[in-house]
């Protein structure tokens, strides 16, 4: 039997502890199912005695996962053998005292992960199976310990081993979670690039089939949708984490889809600085917050956010248009001349209508306000109040406190306003709200020559 003195030195002399591994089986190795250059590897650094005893360890973890008694390792959908066998050949290998993973064993692991990553499995629970494992294999151990070396040399032999294999699943458990964020990554990576390959056949009428474009984005094509784009204006110099604004645009989308009635959300990134979004409802059209100052009365754009909003549409075609309106309505917003945040179709229908003519808008624009059209701060001034009237369906109070003046000064600008225009804004209402609201957006219009 081996003393506390031979616990130590290469594995595979008699004199080691570690060379009196072995298995029941002695052609165990042979059917291992694990990567075989792995296999081979641990033959190379342990012995193939040692190396068969860990395979036959694996296979009685295997055993006991089956029939309930380590149940919590949810994470291994498939082949739960080849798991457990890569595992126990990697710790037999760390108790040698070199504490190097197999080279191959990276290769095992991210196989497994990638059976577990696209189930939406964390890494979290991944390092749970690692440490079931650990306490499992040490368990087999000290059985061996107790039953092959003699009763002064266990301690020791158990404290080394404890030692050992204890660094050497630290080691595992980085190499775990390294993997799973590298798998991880690249799985969303795929699936998202998967997701707007999608989108964009649909957004430009290809027959993508309603069932697979169902499956692969988890949203049904055939409700009512309401389709935005989110955008963030801050400098493209800021310091912000990428990933930080990304989620501010998930979170916002979201927000408003939900505040609108919409049950389920489809979310398509363009990059770190835009989001495509729809927000589906079965009940009726979704109902996005009128007030454009707020998307929802509950909640705020972050200062540095916008979002456009297309109209509700109905099936494949409401899909497509609704987004069409939403690009329409942010090109609007990032013509600069109003502050946003939110750019709703609904209102800047007739202005994008008009900006489609350019010659038209700006005759339209230069008749209808007549004097109120120039580009001037007071002229400015008075155009905004007086949008705001109409906005308001010109209710004094209520533009008082939207603007923040007083009532009398309200009267004294639409009054300025009409005299300017030599008729009273009740005459042609409709014209003057598009062209007032025309300038809000687009700009006031270049002067046309004689």
């Amino acid at each position: 039997m081996s003393t506390a003195g031979s616990l130590t030195g290469s594995p595979g002399p008699e004199g080691s502890w570690l060379g009196r591994l072995r298995p029941e089986d002695e052609t165990v190795i042979g059917s291992a199912v694990s990567d075989p250059i792995l296999v081979a590897e641990a033959v190379a650094r342990v012995g193939r005695a040692a190396a068969g005893w860990a395979v036959e360890a694996g296979r009685a973890m295997t055993a006991r996962r089956n029939n309930g008694g380590l149940s919590d390792v949810r994470y291994i959908h498939f082949r739960p053998q080849r798991f457990y066998e890569a595992l126990a050949l990697s710790a037999v290998v760390s108790l040698t005292g070199d504490h190097t993973l197999p080279t191959a064993l990276r290769g095992e692991i991210s196989v497994l992960v990638k059976e577990a990553v696209p189930r939406g499995v964390s890494v979290d629970v991944g390092l749970q199976g690692v440490q079931l494992f650990h306490a499992d294999f040490l368990g087999r151990l000290f059985d061996w310990c107790r039953a092959e070396l003699p009763a002064e040399s266990q301690a020791e032999g158990m404290r080394r081993m404890s030692a050992d294999l204890f660094e050497g699943m630290a080691a595992l458990s980085a190499l775990m979670a390294q993997e799973f964020t590298v798998v991880r990554d690249r799985w969303l990576a795929g699936a998202a690039a998967a997701r707007q390959e999608m989108v964009r056949d649909i957004l430009a009428g290809k027959d993508v089939g309603r069932d697979r474009a169902v499956s692969r984005l988890s949203y049904d094509l055939t409700v009512h949708h309401l389709a935005l784009i989110a955008w963030s204006d801050a400098d493209s110099t800021d310091d912000a984490d990428p990933a930080n604004g990304a989620d501010d645009l998930a979170d916002a989308a979201t927000r408003l889809l939900k505040s609108a009635g919409c049950s389920s959300i489809l979310l398509i990134p363009t990059g770190t600085a835009k989001l495509w979004a729809w927000g589906g409802r079965v009940g009726g059209l979704p109902e996005p917050d009128s007030d454009r100052d707020s998307p929802s009365r509950n909640w705020r754009l972050p200062p540095h956010l916008r979002i456009a909003l297309g109209r509700p549409g109905t099936a494949l075609a409401g899909f497509r248009r609704s987004h069409q309106q939403a690009l329409a309505a942010e090109r609007a917003g990032r013509a600069g001349h109003s502050p946003g945040p939110l750019y709703d179709y609904a209102r800047l229908e007739l202005p994008i209508l008009l900006n489609a003519r350019p010659d038209a808008a700006g005759e339209f624009v230069t008749r209808v306000l007549g004097p109120l059209a120039a580009d001037e701060p007071a002229m400015a001034e008075l155009r905004t109040t007086l949008r705001v009237y109409l906005d308001e369906d010109r209710a004094v109070s209520a533009v008082a406190e939207r603007l923040h003046i007083a009532k009398n000064t309200v009267l004294y600008r639409v009054k300025k306003a009409e005299q300017l225009r030599r008729r009273s804004v009740k005459e042609d209402r409709l014209a003057v709200h598009a062209a007032l609201t025309f300038v809000e957006v687009f700009g006031t219009p270049a002067p046309r020559p004689d």
